[in-house]
């Protein structure tokens, strides 16, 4: 019971404390990801980052291709416990910000102002009304503090 008692107290005072980043706070590299694809037409990849910080976080994706060249560097926002879809070109069945990448393979690296955000990236198809794709396997760099991935 006693151990009941803590751990409530724990919850409470993580809820109560400030956010601990926002959208003016330094940014950091959170994923790595190769597979990234983009064929101009039917094919693009989607990042889906979700943020549980507490404050409104800025959400960057940066592509280079095959050879390291640079392709797009996009930045958005999304506020606590909201989703940001970042897509390489528009997907027509997500509500995504459009990368307008052009057509390129490579890696995308995925950068945000707090640790407590986690993303999923998927090769779509870009003109179904259900979800047809590959998921990516991402690694991740800075981990959310007291977790293990």
């Amino acid at each position: 019971m006693k151990s009941l008692r803590c751990l409530m107290a724990v919850v409470a005072l993580a809820f109560a404390l400030p956010a601990q980043a926002g959208v003016n706070d330094p940014e950091v590299i959170i994923y790595r990801v190769s597979g990234v694809i983009d064929d101009g037409n039917v094919l693009a990849t989607s990042f889906h980052c979700t943020n549980f910080s507490g404050a409104t976080e800025t959400i960057r994706v940066v592509t280079r291709s095959l050879v390291g060249a640079l392709v797009r560097n996009v930045a958005g926002t999304a506020p606590h416990l909201s989703t940001a879809v970042l897509s390489t070109h528009h997907v027509f069945i997500y509500p995504d910000t459009d990368m307008a990448t052009g057509g390129f393979a490579g890696t995308a690296a995925i950068a945000a102002t707090s640790t407590n955000v986690t993303c999923t990236a998927m090769q779509v198809q870009t003109n179904v009304t259900n979800a047809v794709g590959v998921a990516l396997h991402m690694t991740r760099f800075n981990l959310i503090a007291g977790t293990q991935e």
